[in-house]
């Protein structure tokens, strides 16, 4: 099967690390391609962000069916543009947050995210609304480390990843860890581990994983959105930007 990973930011940078993650999970016979936006933020910390990388990422989402590919994700924990690219698609479209957060509430009762910045606080309980999970939320823990400074010390991020996670199981009865940023992937198994050695034996859900193996289930069971959910826009002139 062909799965393309639509990243909508514009740092190139991001392709090849996100080649790596997504590669790391995906099974051998799933084919990968990769692409950024051409238009839009370095990164996505915020709803302006999201709407500013919005139209690239639905001309990629565009893009992606007419290449024939059997699935698309969006590479991003905000899901920017979700619903829109559901009604644009007859493929499946993944939205790696709601692929988490689904995940947690199949293997907990409470989950808690660990968050970025605490300005996310707001974007995420938009998300918990509505995704239907607000009622399985323990709490959301702020690391405040900024996604372009996520990479400069991994040692210093999966500290503050741990110190984080720790927090939601002891504090706010937390059973289950996920977190609202792909660029944190690769370092759940770290967390884990430290979660474990604290005596701590929960899933630690890393978004990126959960979104490739949903994908593939989907793919794999003929399964997609339902067009009464998200049904095909109405064909009108619009003047893009």
């Amino acid at each position: 099967m062909q799965i393309r990973i639509i990243t909508p930011v514009i740092t190139e940078e991001v392709l090849a690390e996100s080649k790596r993650e997504f590669g790391a999970v995906a099974r051998a016979d799933t084919e990968l391609s990769h692409v950024i936006i051409a238009r839009g933020p370095a990164s996505i910390e915020s709803e302006y962000d999201a709407a500013m990388a919005l139209p690239d990422t639905l001309r990629q989402v565009e893009k992606a069916q007419a290449d024939g590919v059997d699935a698309v994700i969006i590479n991003c924990a905000s899901d920017p543009g979700l619903g829109a690219a559901r009604e644009l698609a007859s493929i499946p479209v993944i939205g790696v947050a709601q692929a988490a957060f689904s995940l947690a509430t199949v293997l907990a009762q409470k989950f808690s995210v660990v968050a970025i910045l605490q300005r996310d606080i707001p974007d995420l309980d938009r998300m918990f609304r509505i995704y239907g999970v607000l009622d399985r939320v323990a709490s959301v823990r702020v690391m405040n480390i900024p996604v372009l400074d996520l990479f400069g010390d991994r040692e210093k991020t999966v500290r503050a990843m741990t110190d984080a996670a720790l927090l939601a199981l002891t504090q706010d009865r937390a059973e289950a860890i996920t977190f609202d940023c792909t660029g944190l992937s690769g370092m759940a198994e770290d967390i884990k581990s430290n979660l474990a050695a604290e005596g701590f034996n929960v899933p630690v859900i890393d978004p990126v994983a959960a979104s490739v193996k949903l994908a593939e289930s989907l793919v794999e069971l003929r399964l997609c959105h339902s067009k009464l959910t998200y049904p095909d826009p109405p064909r009108k002139k619009i003047i893009h930007p």
